[in-house]
């Protein structure tokens, strides 16, 4: 027995650890030896695949990021490799990972943040369960619905479910922003690049066959980053431009306001080399609308003057046309010569004698699925809110609106009347402008539910309702800044 526990108090830890390394290179070369590189590869990443899983389950802020992140760069990731599974797919895993984090942790003990409920929230609930209900539409099929359904019904409710419970302080949110932050410097600088260094031939392959007719024109490539589409790509980068130059104005730390100067910057420029008109309504209804939510009569003529210069240059000049970007920019103010535009209207006016028949819409994913000989083969929606329309009627965009109209009116009430801390009322602000200028371009292009600008625009939804929690904690000095 002695000599047994002398035996036993020789071997520690690091022993065992070794012995278990030796063991596993030793499996790991007989897998290399009679099964091949990719099974040893798989062998060898195990570990720290159980790792990053434990890590994750244990920080759910850090699963918040990944999916956010996921959600990012998931597209551009597409044309470079196949995945398992429906890029939806990963999403929703993703947010049930989260979930899952979150009651391991909550399990612990550990304090989460508070699910809200509000007005809001309930009007997001009614849209989802409306969507849901949208599988007994007799013209939508099992496939079409759930492919769309996550996207447009049932993520606006989770995201914001997870902002909530996530993002329940002040440190967390300016982490999320600093987050976006740096994906859209990542995404801006990918444009550049594919401008002034070229195409890989991955990207080439996907330009010249699905996006040729529309982003190789007259006046050049659109050029479209590691997004769904040049479209995606230029209204995002305009999202972006409002809601950090906003946050900007209002923030006091230097390296945090050098950053999102930085990001406005890269993010402007995004905008216009992605060659997607629509695009600029996002700044001038977004910066617009701040001017209406701020009381500083310094920030209202400084602001009302840049919008009148822009438009000015835009509109009553021909500086800069030797730029074919610049020139693409200015015809977003000419609609009746847009012929894209026309286009547009000439396409709603066909949707109009089908539509009238159909009050709750030809079905979720019916318009991206249609057959030959289907009322809607062969004219684009080419809007959100056209979208909208045709897969879930009239009924369907009349909730649809009314949920974004509460967001905004929300958003202004809270900022004018209700939000006192500073840091607060700026984030708010800094939203609402952002999604009242995303809003405007979702009636000219489809972006409101693309990923990342509808992950996005649900986490400020989110952001915009919790912050009447989060003022009322700071002024009862139960968190600091």
């Amino acid at each position: 027995m002695m000599q047994y526990d002398h035996i036993k108090s020789m071997i520690t830890n690091r022993h065992l650890l070794l012995l278990f390394l030796i063991l596993g290179g030793l499996a790991g070369t007989c897998i290399f030896t009679f099964a091949g590189v990719s099974m040893a590869m798989a062998f060898y990443m195990l570990p720290v695949f159980l790792l990053v899983i434990m890590v994750l389950l244990s920080s759910p802020i850090s699963c918040f990021f990944l999916l956010y992140i996921v959600s990012y760069l998931v597209m551009g990731f597409g044309r470079y490799i196949t995945f398992p599974l429906p890029v939806g797919v990963i999403l929703d895993l993703l947010i049930l990972f989260n979930f899952l984090s979150l009651a391991l942790h909550f399990i612990r003990g550990n304090p989460l943040g508070k699910v809200y409920f509000n007005t809001f929230l309930l009007i997001s609930i009614l849209w989802m369960l409306y969507c849901m209900l949208e599988i007994v539409n007799p013209m939508s099929t099992f496939a079409n619905w759930i492919t769309t359904v996550r996207s447009i019904g049932m993520h606006i409710v989770l995201f914001q479910l997870l902002v909530f419970i996530s993002l329940d302080n002040i440190p967390k949110l300016c982490l999320f922003f600093k987050v976006w932050g740096i994906l859209v410097l990542v995404g801006a600088l990918k444009a550049i690049g594919q401008k002034y260094i070229g195409l890989d031939r991955f990207e080439s392959a996907w330009l010249y066959t699905f996006g040729a007719h529309t982003h190789v024109i007259y006046s050049g490539i659109r050029y479209f980053s590691f997004f769904s589409d040049a479209a995606n790509f230029g209204c995002h980068m305009g999202l972006a431009v409002v809601v950090f130059t906003i946050l900007a104005i209002y923030e006091e730390q230097a390296k945090r306001r050098f950053l999102y100067i930085v990001v406005v910057a890269f993010a402007a420029y995004g905008l216009m080399i992605s060659g997607t008109r629509a695009a600029i309504a996002v700044p001038f209804a977004g910066f617009a609308f701040f001017i209406i939510l701020v009381k500083e009569w310094k920030w209202v003529i400084f602001g009302l003057s840049l919008l009148i210069m822009a438009f000015a240059f835009f509109n009553l000049t021909t500086i800069g046309n030797s730029s074919s970007d610049i020139r693409r920019m200015r015809t977003a103010f000419s609609f009746s010569k847009d012929a894209s535009f026309n286009v547009r209207l000439e396409n709603q006016k066909k949707m109009r004698t089908f539509m009238g028949d159909h009050p709750f819409g030809i079905g979720l994913g019916g318009s991206k699925h249609a057959n030959e000989g289907d009322a809607i083969h062969g004219i684009a929606t080419d809007s959100s809110f056209v979208f909208i329309w045709v897969e879930t009627g009239i009924f369907g965009l009349i909730s649809y609106i009314i949920l974004c109209l509460t967001i905004l009116g929300y958003g202004t009430y809270y900022v004018l009347f209700r939000l006192k801390d500073r840091r607060v009322k700026s984030i708010a602000m800094a939203s609402t402008a952002g999604l009242a200028g995303i809003m405007v371009a979702g009636y000219a292009n489809e972006v409101l539910h693309q990923m990342p600008t509808g992950q996005t625009v649900y986490i400020l939804m989110g952001v915009i309702m919790l912050s009447p929690y989060l003022d009322k904690k700071l002024s009862d000095g139960s968190e600091t800044l």
